[in-house]
């Protein structure tokens, strides 16, 4: 018991946050329940836009609290990752995590808005916002599940190394259905604006997590 005391204290930060977080995905919840249900249904985003969506869904208060909770999920997770592999404890290094999320947020705010700008050029963004949408729950929800898992991590005494990888791998591999799924499901959309599909699915998917993994592995 006195063990486990001193290691929630030791992980003092790292206890806020994900506490913060969880008290903010509770109160989304409670004043938003129709949405966060179809937060939670994937499927269900074309009623959504059907039935309430109005105006841009990403500056929807909800919206803006999980996307936050995504950033950090997602970004304490690589945290973690990046401990284990220096073999360097988890509680003693918050710039490097500081570091790490500002370099993720920044990413993916910059991917997120150039997609958008360049549909919108190719006047291409009305009949996309239900793929954007969609995709942008599967973050979302991933962002969640990395969170989940980077608590269970903090606060074991010993965990696997190979145990943190596996949730990455997990995370990574989910992500890359999904991806292939939400194509599929647009497949005749992107077909008509192939130039966009190119440019989306080579340039803006996955050359910039290319370059990210290539950055974080040389540093």
């Amino acid at each position: 018991m006195e063990s486990s005391l001193r290691l929630i204290t030791y992980q003092n930060w790292i206890t806020i946050i994900i506490i913060s977080c969880l008290i903010l995905l509770g109160a989304i919840k409670f004043f938003y329940q129709a949405r966060f249900s179809d937060f939670l249904n994937i499927l269900g985003a074309d009623r959504f836009f059907s039935t309430r969506s109005k105006g841009v869904f990403i500056l929807h208060p909800l919206q803006v609290v999980l996307l936050v909770i995504q950033f950090i999920g997602i970004s304490l997770l690589i945290y973690l990752a990046y401990c284990s592999i220096l073999n360097i404890p988890f509680s003693k290094n918050f710039d490097i995590f500081k570091y790490i999320f500002l370099g993720y947020s920044v990413f993916e705010i910059v991917k997120f808005l150039l997609e958008r700008f360049i549909a919108y050029v190719l006047n291409f963004d009305k009949k996309m916002q239900s793929f954007f949408y969609k995709r942008l729950n599967v973050k979302h929800l991933l962002g969640l599940f990395a969170l989940l898992g980077s608590a269970f991590i903090v606060y074991q005494l010993q965990i696997p190394f190979y145990f943190i990888y596996s949730i990455l791998g997990i995370i990574i591999t989910i992500y890359t259905i999904s991806q292939f799924w939400l194509i599929r499901k647009y497949k005749s959309d992107f077909f008509r604006f192939p130039f966009y599909f190119i440019l989306y699915f080579c340039t803006l998917e996955i050359g910039p997590y290319f370059i990210l993994y290539s950055f974080i592995t040389k540093q």
